[in-house]
Parts: structure tokens; C-alpha cells; sequence
């Protein structure tokens, strides 16, 4: 199978041009020649040193991130800054790179947001928003919205948030509910989503890169809302992709030109950021 024929594949599952945001940077980042065969594939959060290195290890020679590595744009390629090193590196070891970050987002089956409500064992999970039109017969949408059947204390409900993403410090407002049935939330910087969690009368609100003073605005509206982590929150992608890609080969029959076994979750779990917590 060609690199072009997989990505065309996964775009059936994950479409890139009617899906992913405006001015956001998918698809394709660093190209092979066009009729290169492809090996295996190794699918992870972003792109870094330990990521490549793990790639050229396992024989992979495309990487399918989520986040992208050119962002928003690029002027040279040098190793005097993050991107040009990686790029070059990516290059050198004749790597593909190919980044599906909000058309990942926006899928309801597989996406970051449905991914996070699943993790949390909640029920009748919906998006908060959906996409204008569908693509391809499929629906799409941003942020995912669900309940339990049974409320949750504020104590429990945040120890639940971390001990599912992994975050060793969360912040939340000051106040909100003291119990929590319906819960809204979106992976990585969601707070432009906030009014429609709102609006759906979320009882509490887990997204990441929250500024100071949303908390005020959470406090007056009565919400409890939770800064989660941002790579903390997206930690589910690198298996969704992977279960993304799946369906597609399959939707393509091409399960038997691609063996699953070749579609390889990254062991790298990036993260930039790092905490520090006194004793």
C-alpha cells in the first residue's frame, strides 16, 4: 500500500478539508515521493525527538500526530529553533508526517472530547456542538456532553477527573455545585465552548489553558469549572487514531493490504508541561 492510499483511507473516517478548523494546520506536513510504500505506522500526541527516534525503531516511516508540528507557519528550516530541528530530523530518517489535531477533534465516534466522556463512564454522551454539514454521510461536532445516573460529590467528582487524566495538579473555581450529574468538556483549549456547556445546563466543565479570570465567570454562573491539563485532557487521542484508522481500513477494504498490527500506538506520551508541588 502507498502512504497516499492510507491517508486517502483515513480521510473517509477523519476528512481533513470540510472538517478541521480554519487556519488550522493538518494533513500532510512532511511528504515522501508520491508512490513510496508504506511500512507501519506510528500514530502519537505530537511530534519530538523520542517520538522520531521510536518511529525509525519500530520501522515506521509515517507518523500520524494530532498535533501539528508547522504551526502556524514556518520561514526556515534550521535547527535554531524547535521546528526546523524536528523537521530536519524527520527528513533525514525519510519519515512522512501527517497531522489530523481538530478534524481528530470533531469526530463523534472517535474524537478527543467523546473519548474524555468514555474515560469518565458517562451516559448519553452528545457533542455540545455539531457540525454545520456532515461529510461523506458522517455527523461531526465539538466537545462532548454527558450525565450519570446517580450525582456526584465536588470532592469526588474531581478526584475522578484526576485520577482519569492523570493530572497532578487541577484547578477549579472557588465556587460551584456541590453535586455533579451532568458534565460537559472539551479536550485542550475549550473555553471559547464554555456558553454552550452552559447553555446545556452542564453542572461542571473540564477543558485546560483556562484564564484567571473564567473562573470568576464559572463562580457567578454556578459551574464547577475544572482546568484539567492540556495534554492531560488529549491523552486518549494516540488509541482513538488508531481505532479511527481501523474503521477506515475497513470502510476501504483494506484491512488485508495493511495489517492492523502495523498501525503502531506510540509508547511516547509527550507533554511540555511539568509540575511542581511542595511537600
Amino acid at each position: 500500500m502507498l502512504i497516499t492510499d492510507f491517508t486517502r483511507a483515513l480521510e473517509r473516517i477523519v476528512p481533513l478539508s470540510s472538517i478541521a478548523f480554519d487556519g488550522d494546520r493538518v494533513g500532510m506536513q512532511v511528504g515522501l515521493p508520491s508512490e513510496t510504500l508504506l511500512s507501519k505506522v506510528l500514530f502519537a500526541y505530537e511530534v519530538t525527538t523520542e517520538v522520531i527516534a521510536e518511529a525509525r525503531d519500530r520501522d515506521a516511516n509515517l507518523i500520524v500526530a494530532f498535533h501539528p508540528l508547522i504551526f502556524p507557519n514556518i520561514t526556515s528550516v534550521t535547527d535554531t529553533h524547535r521546528t526546523g530541528a524536528l523537521l530536519r530530523e524527520l527528513l533525514k530518517a525519510d519519515i512522512a508526517l501527517y497531522v489530523q489535531h481538530t478534524a481528530f477533534d470533531a469526530q463523534i465516534e472517535f474524537g478527543t472530547s467523546r473519548l474524555m466522556a468514555e474515560a469518565l463512564k458517562l451516559q448519553n454522551i452528545q457533542p455540545l456542538t455539531r457540525a454545520r454539514e456532515s461529510a461523506g454521510g458522517l455527523d461531526f461536532g465539538m466537545g462532548a456532553i454527558g450525565s450519570w445516573e446517580g450525582s456526584k460529590t465536588r470532592d469526588g467528582f474531581l478526584q475522578l477527573v484526576q485520577q482519569t487524566f492523570g493530572t497532578p495538579a487541577i484547578r477549579t473555581n472557588a465556587d460551584g455545585p456541590s453535586k455533579i450529574k451532568t458534565v460537559a468538556m472539551l479536550g485542550g483549549a475549550g473555553m471559547e465552548y464554555y456558553s454552550a456547556a452552559k447553555d446545556l445546563g452542564a453542572d461542571a466543565f473540564i477543558t485546560a489553558d483556562v484564564r484567571y479570570h473564567d473562573f470568576h465567570r464559572a463562580s457567578h454562573d454556578k459551574i464547577l469549572l475544572v482546568d484539567a491539563g492540556h495534554a492531560e485532557t488529549e491523552r486518549f487521542v494516540t488509541g482513538g487514531m488508531v481505532q479511527a484508522a481501523r474503521r477506515a481500513l475497513e470502510l476501504s477494504n483494506m484491512e488485508n493490504d495493511l495489517p492492523f498490527s502495523s498501525l503502531l500506538p506510540a509508547r511516547t506520551e509527550p507533554n511540555s508541561v511539568r509540575y511542581y508541588c511542595q511537600d
